[in-house]
């Protein structure tokens, strides 16, 4: 049987080129997933190796029950702890880690990096521990030097004795870079900026710190590591924990490896879906082969074979088509993994080392090869089952009817939407069913596949009358091959309509988003920081409430970094919303549940907060309990007042400035948007444009109207998107293969009803037509298809979102029809091989060809 498969497969190679291919495309993607993941936790890894290089670290004592996986959230050390390390026998210095986000911007105020790229402002003591190492230049001194990173020095195109300027927060400080410094790995995603530690306090231009995360310590030259940390563990038995260098550094890589699992996962789900799409190729081409081979199988079975050996033989050939596609995919994705690495070394990160390992390839090797094999145990069982007698005849092959398809596929569609519809209720309102009726609404849409793409099929042949007879006989082959064609069009739909979901999600945020802005956001002009890391200048504030037809400027929203303790769950440290004094009169806030009269004039006993109502949903709270929020300069017990709306605008808690205030200065002081309002009869256009003017002064500074307010979120949204069209042009160009493919052995299996065809009278330029048209009517019926499920699947998906901000849902007609437009264009790109072929063929050769 082996023998017979190999021979099978050698001498039809030709025939699975297409199925091999979407194997190979599938396989690289998968294990370029695995690769890439390994390659930024190994690189990662070897950063924090390198920037952390202490002996031992004094870190705060650990909050709430540790989870595996997750760094746990520890407490602050105050400033203090240093000192009381210094004193102890044995410790040469005990230096705090302070630490700071910046931006950068050169000494003509233009900014530095690309896409508004986040610095780290980090306090560096030269020879106190072995890294980083001075490369050129000198140590910073004070706060008009700073020190630059090797890699980021490159990627900004600074060198040493250029001035630049530092943002940490609402003004920015001019220094010179004094010196280069080299860790033993490069830095690929972060700027790191060295300042020393009498220079940190100006440069952020905050109050001293009170406390820190961590204390390096290093150890007196002989003294004995163990001994150390003895004497460690002693004096701050009950206020710190020590760690050696190893066990800080494997608690900050928890952190990392958590997150980048998460992205894992999320890759992982689109090469999911491009095997799964592979698979329907593979399904479709050995049942093609199967009734190509069903002469040859009958021949077998008359001279002994059984039923098992026939199943077998095909199963070898997928066990083989798999494999040998499998071996080249993951070669492609050890050399996709190269090409990303390349690409961001030219995009100006360091060059990342591959985490390529023996595991990745089997793990590859092991799921392309079960992905095929399945996709042929079908077509394996047809062959199998179908007696001599029948398979020696020719041309007597019947369809099954899709009437039963078609009833089974309603009842579960029924099944579905009422899942669905149940889940996005107020009652049944959980992901996990959300999910279930998708999964369900889907599988209905491939089992309906069959039965609708007749129906699509004959209506797009009816409106392309003026192609008869070419588009009747398209029609005709269709139909009479209808699992194939179901089969080539659910592989091209479940792509389409997973496009179509995104496209009417974001245009749903976008309107959503609009909307929100306009009925929720008063004031005349907006100004913001972007990003928010960096705070607005106060005196460029105040200049600007100084521009001719300005009637005044308030301070909106800020942000914040505070531990929270939600009741029952560990702390978290949590991005907070800071809310001003004047932010209920520029910003109307409705309540969901509760009341904000409370929040807004602060008079109940103690703070208050208002919460988004999905975030309070999924933390199990209500108006009225409590949460802790902590910062440096204690703890406060806070009650919800009520559950809004935030939109895409705000974050989850909002607390009110004053309260920011008093738990940490430092994070209350980013300022994040202020309000501007003009006087009656003032230009809006001119206004904005001298208010622009006015704060160009700090180029991280944007003012802007309501219209630029919400296309800016729209552009956000936008890019989300095309990450999202990218990850799926896989599956896309997949299920493009696969109509390519179906039509090369169509027109192989019809070599003498083609060559009869034109013995009539069809010219080959006819013939080709004839093609084309069946390839763009497959491609409809699959995009039709996909746009409708795609588009149902969406609104189901708003109404589940309303309470997270999508209160509007807007389907994008003028994208879906880009859609369809993109399916002719790929149906007909799909046509140009099988239809030279057709049209090169020999007549007297095809018509005395047997089928």
């Amino acid at each position: 049987m082996i023998r017979i498969a190999w021979r099978n497969l050698r001498a039809h190679l030709r025939r699975f080129q297409m199925s091999l291919l979407a194997v190979v495309l599938g396989v690289a993607f998968l294990s370029g997933i695995f690769a890439l993941r390994a390659t930024l936790a190994d690189s990662y890894n070897s950063l924090v190796a390198s920037t952390n290089t202490y002996q031992y670290y004094l870190v705060g004592k650990t909050q709430g029950e540790k989870v595996e996986g997750q760094a746990p959230v520890r407490k602050s050390l105050p400033l203090k702890t240093v000192h009381q390390a210094e004193k102890i026998s044995g410790v040469k210095y005990a230096d705090p880690y302070l630490v700071d986000i910046c931006m950068l911007a050169d000494q003509d105020n233009k900014r530095l990096g690309k896409g508004g790229q986040v610095s780290l402002l980090q306090v560096i003591y030269p020879g106190h521990a072995p890294q980083p190492r001075l490369l050129k230049g000198h140590a910073p001194h004070g706060e008009q030097e700073v020190a630059l990173e090797e890699s980021a020095a490159k990627r900004l195109g600074i060198t040493t004795g250029q001035k630049l300027k530092v943002y940490v927060s609402s003004e920015g400080k001019t220094a010179k870079v004094s010196g280069i410094y080299r860790f033993p790995t490069p830095v690929s995603f972060t700027n790191y900026v060295f300042v020393d530690a009498d220079g940190f306090v100006p440069l952020t231009q905050k109050p001293a710190p009170l406390a820190t995360n961590a204390v390096g310590i290093t150890a007196e030259k002989g003294m004995s590591s163990q001994k150390l940390r003895a004497s460690l563990n002693n004096e701050f038995s009950d206020t710190a924990q020590v760690m050696s260098q190893a066990e800080y550094n494997d608690e900050i890589n928890a952190a990392a490896n958590s997150s980048l699992d998460f992205i894992n996962v999320f890759l992982l789900v689109f090469a999911a879906i491009a095997l799964f799409v592979g698979a329907f190729i593979i399904s479709n081409t050995f049942q093609m082969m199967v009734r190509a081979q069903q002469p040859q199988f009958a021949m077998l079975r008359a001279i002994g074979a059984g039923g098992r050996q026939v199943f077998s033989i095909v199963a070898l050939q997928g066990l083989l088509v798999g494999t040998l596609g499998s071996l080249i995919g993951v070669g492609a994705g050890y050399l996709l993994t190269r090409l990303v690495s390349w690409g961001l070394a030219k995009a100006g990160f360091e060059a990342l080392q591959i985490g390529w390992s023996w595991s990745i390839t089997l793990l590859a090797l092991t799921v392309g090869i079960l992905v095929t094999v399945i996709g042929s145990l079908w077509p394996a069982r047809s062959a199998a089952l179908t007696p001599p007698v029948e398979a020696m005849r020719q041309n007597t092959q019947t369809q099954k009817p899709v009437w039963p398809r078609a009833i089974m596929g309603a009842v579960v569609l029924a099944f579905a939407v009422g899942l669905l519809a149940w889940a996005c209720s107020d009652s049944g309102k959980t992901g996990r069913w959300l999910g279930i009726g998708a999964a369900l609404f889907l599988l209905a849409m491939l089992i309906l596949v069959a039965p609708l793409s007749a129906v699509i099929v004959k209506a797009l042949a009816g409106l392309i009358w003026w192609l008869r007879p070419h588009a009747r006989l398209a029609m005709r082959t269709l139909t009479a091959n209808l699992r194939q064609t179901a089969n080539t069009a659910a592989a091209l739909m479940i792509g389409v309509a997973l496009v179509a979901v995104g496209a009417t999600l974001a245009a749903s945020t976008k309107a959503s988003t609009k909307s929100v802005i306009d009925q929720q956001i008063n004031a005349d002009l907006v100004v913001s920081t972007d990003p928010t890391v960096v705070s607005l200048s106060p005196s460029l504030l105040n200049k600007a409430a100084q521009v001719s037809g300005v009637e005044q400027v308030d301070l909106m929203t800020g942000i914040g970094l505070f531990r929270m303790t939600v009741p029952g769950k560990n702390p978290e440290q949590t991005m907070v919303q800071v809310t001003y004094p004047q932010f209920q009169r520029y910003i109307k806030m409705d309540a969901i549940t509760g009341s904000t009269a409370d929040y807004f004039s602060q008079s109940a006993d103690g703070p208050q907060a208002l919460v988004a109502s999905s975030w309070a949903q999924s933390q199990g709270l209500a108006p009225g309990d409590k949460i802790q929020i902590g910062g440096i300069h204690g703890q406060e017990t806070v009650t919800i007042a009520a559950t809004v709306d935030t939109g895409f605008i705000f974050l989850d808690v909002m607390v009110p400035h004053s309260l920011a205030n008093k738990l940490g200065p430092e994070a209350a002081d980013i300022t994040t948007s202020a309000a501007i309002e003009i006087k009656d009869g003032a230009d809006l256009d001119q206004v904005q444009r001298q208010v622009q003017k006015v704060v160009t002064k700090n180029p991280f500074m944007v003012v802007q109207t309501h219209k630029e307010a919400a296309d800016r979120v729209a552009a956000t949204v936008d890019q989300v998107l095309s990450v999202l069209y990218a990850l799926l042009a896989l599956s896309l160009v997949i299920a493009a293969l696969g109509i390519m493919n179906t039509l090369s052995l169509s027109v192989q299996q019809r070599f003498r009803e083609l060559g009869l065809i034109r013995t009539v009278g069809l010219s080959s330029r006819g013939l080709s037509l004839m093609i084309t048209v069946e390839s763009v009517l497959i491609t409809l019926a699959g995009t039709l298809l996909g746009i409708g499920g795609g588009v149902c699947l969406a609104v189901f998906l708003c109404r589940y979102l309303a309470d997270r901000g999508i209160s509007i849902i807007e389907i994008p007609w003028g994208s879906l029809g880009l859609i369809c437009l993109l399916a002719v264009l790929v149906g007909t790109i799909a046509a140009l091989l099988p239809a030279r072929r057709a049209r090169r063929m020999p007549v007297l050769e095809a018509i005395s060809a047997s089928d």
